[in-house]
């Protein structure tokens, strides 16, 4: 196995490795509740159940999956738990496991839906191939079926919970690891989408389509990529204004930067934003061509962002060559071997070690 592959089997297990709390914090409370889907679908159209596709996996159940779901609500057949944490000091409630079945529901009674059910042979044949608007005919036979969507009872585990507070938002991270089971487990950077939306949150999702960032990355446009290239993102910041700070533990790491930070001020907001555009512009004007030659491994690029930021106005000064010749230097550093960078990533003196090494070198 070459240095790089081994690298990159290290690194990507960083995307989903956690740092689990297993015991609950004793201020969290857990109970059990029953919901009717009409409650559930008032609640998403008030805003306080948050069900964003986009705070977590961008995949999710395609039309007959859902169409065999709202068929087993017609029918009364039971359905598995639902989870949803309740942030108490907001009053906001969120999907931790259940999203692709709350989704449904919701596609099913939306008003504003145009959705046709799929013609399915373990159905009941009359919702085959029907638009959801058959059903809000009163009077019919179908109204009838949409009613018992409506008065469908799905149980609920809800966690009580306030998710400023670093131990809650770690526990709420080591359930979101454990619970989800609608086929695709999510990675880190899913559940933190899940988790600290927000103001941050939001940036990170701008950032990911700045042009610069793209090229750097080899892309003429984003691509699903399960926001892995938005925890780089993350890891840059995090790195950038803390790294001094850090202990091994490279998800609580993150977790904890995202959690102060995410509802951050617009001035704040705008100055990461701007200094994100420098070094990516930096790195693409200066060290493009030799990037697309060979790709960088993650721990390799995010200090190297992190060390033309903690020096942009040298970087943004020096000539192309002197550029290369700079990461050139980076690469043979010892940090950046395959014994350092295998042996582990996360390790407070090795994290510590290669970040040093790229301010230095860019210093």
């Amino acid at each position: 196995m070459d240095q790089l592959t081994a690298t990159e089997a290290a690194e990507k297990v960083s995307y989903e490795e956690g740092d689990f709390q297993d015991v609950p914090p004793s201020d969290i409370v857990a109970y059990n509740e029953l919901r009717s889907c009409a409650d559930l679908y008032r609640m998403y159209d008030d805003e306080v159940l948050d069900v964003s596709p986009t705070f977590q996996r961008e995949v999710a159940w395609k039309g007959p999956a859902q169409t065999r779901f709202i068929d087993s609500l017609m029918k009364q057949l039971p359905i598995p738990s639902l989870c949803f944490s309740y942030d108490y000091k907001n009053e906001n409630w969120q999907v931790i496991d259940g999203l692709q079945r709350i989704s449904s529901v919701i596609r099913f009674l939306d008003e504003k839906s145009d959705w046709t059910l799929a013609a399915l042979d373990d159905i009941d044949p009359r919702i085959a191939n029907k638009n959801v608007k058959d059903f809000r005919k009163k009077g019919t036979e179908l109204n009838k079926l949409r009613r018992r969507v409506e008065n469908a009872m799905l149980p609920i585990t809800v966690l009580r919970c306030d998710p400023s507070l670093e131990s809650h938002s770690n526990y709420l991270f080591t359930i979101f690891h454990r619970l989800n089971t609608g086929g695709l487990k999510l990675n880190n950077q899913e559940i933190r989408n899940c988790i600290f939306s927000g103001g941050f949150n939001d940036m990170l999702r701008e950032l990911d389509h700045n042009e610069s960032w793209l090229k750097i990355n080899g892309l003429d446009k984003p691509v699903n990529d399960r926001f892995k290239r938005q925890e780089v993102i993350l890891r840059f910041f995090a790195f950038y204004e803390t790294f001094e700070t850090y202990k091994e533990g490279l998800a609580k790491f993150l977790n904890n930067y995202m959690r102060t930070n995410r509802s951050q001020s617009d001035l704040e907001i705008e100055e990461k934003k701007a200094l994100f555009t420098r070094v990516v512009n930096v790195i693409k004007d200066k060290l493009g061509a030799e990037i697309a030659k060979e790709r960088l491994n993650l721990s390799l690029f995010e200090s190297l962002m992190v060390g033309i930021a903690r020096n942009i106005d040298k970087a943004e000064a020096l000539p192309p060559a002197e550029a290369v010749e700079k990461l050139n230097t980076l690469k043979t550093h010892e940090e950046f071997t395959e014994e350092k960078l295998v042996e582990g990533l996360s390790k407070t003196v090795r994290v510590l070690g290669r970040l040093n090494a790229a301010i230095n070198t860019f210093g």
